[in-house]
């Protein structure tokens, strides 16, 4: 095979580009749960005629940027047709101070407030880059699409050593920014401590146009051609190889400089300190080798990358959009060599502790550093973990026992859009054939792994696809180890720092001896790869009345579980998409067997899970409804810091319910099946007036509420008698008996109902087999009864009871 081949970098180019596509993907950095001093009060104007020296002036006109040339578009093609890329969107560089783009309102308490609005007109999604940014204590920075409710606030948290932060793309054409000074600023002191120094106009869409069906529901973010869901159909979802998990955890979808969607692994160096290094391909920080020695630039675009952990589609088969919470934004260049196409950048954008030093990366994102082997020989069979397409997270796996370094050249357009040609001699790893997935562009930088799950190489470029899996190219570590130059153009000095001559290291699970598990009837947690998966077969359809769902689980005793957040999956619909999502608030109470609750012992609610606002062509503020389309999304919340569990073992409740206590209008994905896979869950309804009664549309099942915790144990809810399934369970709806449980397959069963003064109405057999059975009692006069199940011969302690009132 020839070394001279098309450019296949596998970077997702999109000038401007993050991929978030609805509301909630706003958070691309780390932010604090504030809400707007606007949200709580009506702004007004300051009076300016008291002659104050405001260093604030006021906006005739908002920011208004133009759309992209007709030569610009046929860039953004030819990059597409040569370089695997995607371009959606172009950059503008703001010459305008940024004072003079923003009015000065204050607070009904007196504190300031600067407000600008930018507009985008008939744009996809607007993006920001900021520089200078450096927040005060107290300061706080809101971006949010007009109209919609804002999540989350940038803060001195965000502050980087650079000064830059750059702002994920929000689906909008037209974004309002508001900056709350701190309290008790003087009118002196209003100059503003950052700069918007460019926009990103988006004019493309970045999703698939298709409705997906709900057996196989998801994305793609980017309609790309050749990194579609369809072609993709041959990657699996990494879910389905827990084996990988840990390696999984390291891996990390970058978005960098606002210009290209690729991969990257945290690695771990030889002290095993969680120095937040990231490992990636030069050619995702220099824009697809157009800014080869151009360090400044790329410097710049390092700074501004996008980190996502944990993208990664919750289910084994189909294509839940991920959760997109879990991200942190800025980095600074450790080391870069273009001639072995190695870049290893470390991570700046992290929360900052009390003492104003940044912190390690939160453990609800489950980081894990990959180990690396930088062995002239490492044996496989080999890995590689990426996110083709900027989509969820894909697995991809050889047969080869041995790889060859071989000789690596490909083209690419310069920013003239003429072709040109970069190679390398002797610098990377050949994978001729996978045996399980493909690459794809997006997949760039992504690690590869050897048999002992430690890192051996990134990817460059390649021509995998599902017809053809084969030839694909990753650069060495062993090649990019020690090289002339200095410590900043090889991995060795920041990887082994204390010089230890040691060629492999294991990796580090910050986590460790503790794990972060999902308290989950339906996903299934790759912690324990035996548990059997299970899928949700339908979701909740809103009915009236309705204002929270939950499920019944039995805990064990627990002891100071930390919380760290809920996740909620749900199936969206054109009818979502023009209305607001309600804000949630999630809660765990105990249930005792008289059916009583206890107080809660634990809550926290969702900022906003809102919708947004855009402008059509006439410039009319509308509602958007392209965000959501039929899309099943996953969502995550953050719980309070310090949120703590002390539970006894007994039943519990863990509800999901609206903030304001409207209707559920949220369909939420639920099982229904045989209980037994459920290992005890149930699923409930809440209703005003009738209060919590299980659920008629899943009365087999439960719905996919999911909380987040951090534990030193294996606390995954169990039945009630402690086993991993239940043996009997029972309900009553429309006038029959639901029976269902491990005993009925195998064992005649008995059932009883009497009157609450002990009277006998109803003594029935029934024959195992299937597990279920349906027992009709519409002859039952109308009143309260009690059930009884339970195997026949046995004891009422070995079976079930149920109070239900017959109308």
């Amino acid at each position: 095979m020839s070394p001279l081949r098309s450019l296949h970098t596998l970077c997702l180019l999109i000038v401007g580009g993050l991929l978030l596509s609805f509301p909630l993907r706003m958070q691309a950095q780390y932010r604090l749960p504030l809400t707007p001093r606007s949200e709580e009060a009506p702004l007004r104007p300051v009076d300016r005629s008291q002659g104050a020296r405001l260093a604030v002036s006021t906006a005739t006109t908002p920011l208004s940027v133009v759309p992209p040339t007709d030569e610009e578009l046929r860039v953004a093609e030819l990059s597409t047709r040569g370089l695997r890329a995607y371009t959606f969107a172009v950059e503008r560089p703001v010459t305008r101070a940024t004072e003079t783009l923003g009015e000065l309102l204050q607070d009904p308490s007196g504190d300031y407030v600067w407000r600008a609005e930018i507009r985008a007109p008939r744009a996809r999604n607007i993006g920001l880059r900021l520089g200078k940014y450096a927040l005060p204590e107290g300061g706080a920075l809101f971006v949010k699409a007009k109209g919609s409710t804002a999540r989350g606030a940038l803060t001195s948290q965000n502050n980087s050593p650079d000064s830059l932060l750059q702002i994920a793309p929000i689906d909008a054409e037209a974004l309002i920014l508001e900056y709350e000074y701190p309290q008790g600023t003087i009118p002196e002191a209003l100059g503003l401590p950052f700069r918007i120094e460019a926009v990103f106009y988006g004019f493309r869409d970045f999703r698939d146009a298709r409705e997906a069906d709900f057996t196989q529901p998801g994305e793609p973010f980017y309609n790309h051609p050749r990194a579609s869901l369809a072609s993709l159909a041959c990657a699996p979802n990494v879910l389905a190889y827990p084996e990988a998990w840990r390696q999984s955890r390291s891996t990390l979808l970058l978005v960098v400089g606002g210009t290209t969607a690729s991969t990257g692994a945290l690695i771990n160096n030889a002290t095993s300190d969680g120095t937040p290094y990231v490992l990636t391909s030069a050619h995702c920080v220099n824009n697809l080798f157009r800014l080869i020695g151009n360090y400044p630039a790329i410097r710049r675009n390092v700074a501004t990358t996008v980190f996502f952990f944990g993208f990664q589609s919750p289910l084994q088969r189909g294509n839940i959009r991920a959760t997109e919470e879990q991200s942190l934004s800025g980095a600074t260049l450790t080391a870069y060599n273009e001639s072995t196409e190695m870049a290893l950048l470390r991570i700046q954008g992290l929360p900052k502790q009390k003492n104003g030093q940044p912190g390690p990366i939160p453990p609800s994102y489950q980081p894990y550093f990959a180990g690396w082997n930088a062995e002239a020989s490492p044996v496989g069979p080999f890995v590689g973990i990426h996110h083709p397409g900027g989509s969820t997270k894909r697995y991809n796996q050889t047969e080869d026992a041995q790889l060859k370094i071989h000789d690596y050249e490909l083209s690419y357009l310069d920013n003239q859009g003429s072709t040109q040609f970069i190679s390398w001699r002797d610098k990377h790893w050949f994978v001729p054939r996978w045996a399980i997935g493909v690459t794809a562009p997006g997949s760039s930088g992504s690690p590869l792994f050897d048999k002992d799950g430690l890192i051996i190489g990134a990817l460059t470029g390649g021509a995998s696809s599902c017809s053809t899996p084969e030839s694909d190219s990753y650069w060495s570590v062993n090649r990019a180890w020690s090289v002339g130059g200095g410590d900043t153009s090889s991995l060795k000095p920041w990887l082994d720092p204390r010089s230890s001559g040691k060629k492999t290291c294991p990796g580090y699970d910050p986590l460790s001896p503790k794990q972060v598990v999902r308290w989950s009837a339906i996903y299934p947690d790759p912690n324990a790869s035996s548990i059997e998966p299970v899928y949700p077969n339908q979701h909740h359809q809103p009915q009236g009345g309705i204002d929270g769902l939950a499920n019944q689980l039995h805990l064990p005793k627990l002891s100071g579980v930390k919380v760290l957040g809920a996740y909620v999956v749900f199936k969206s619909s054109s009818k979502l998409s023009a209305e607001k999502l309600p804000q949630l608030r999630v809660s765990l109470r105990p249930f005792t067997e008289e059916k009583i609750f206890g107080a809660k012992v634990m809550e926290f609610e969702s900022t906003s899970l809102g919708s947004f606002a855009r402008y059509d062509e006439a410039g009319k503020l509308t509602t958007g409804t392209r965000t959501l389309r039929s899309d099943t999304i996953e969502l995550f919340f953050p719980a309070p810091d310090g949120l703590l569990l002390s539970l006894e073992r007994g039943e519990y409740f863990l509800s999901c319910s609206t903030k304001d206590g409207v209707e559920m209008q949220l369909p939420l994905l639920a099982y229904d099946g045989p209980s037994n896979r459920l290992r005890g869950w149930s699923a409930w309804i809440h209703h005003p007036t009738s209060g919590w009664m299980r659920s008629t549309q899943v009365p087999g099942g439960a719905y996919w509420i999911d909380l987040l915790v951090e534990t030193d144990r294996d606390i995954r809810p169990l039945t009630p008698d402690g086993s991993a399934s239940p043996k009997l369970n029972a309900y009553y709806y429309a006038d029959y008996i639901n029976v269902e449980g491990e005993d009925l397959r195998y064992k005649t069963c008995l059932l009883e109902i009497f009157d609450l003064t002990g009277r006998l109405h109803l003594r029935q057999t029934i024959a195992p087999g299937g597990g279920r059975a349906s027992i009709p009692v519409a002859l039952l006069p109308e009143g309260l009864y009690i059930a009884s199940v339970r195997p026949e011969g046995s004891s009422l302690r070995q079976g079930f009871s149920l109070y239900f009132s017959r109308r």
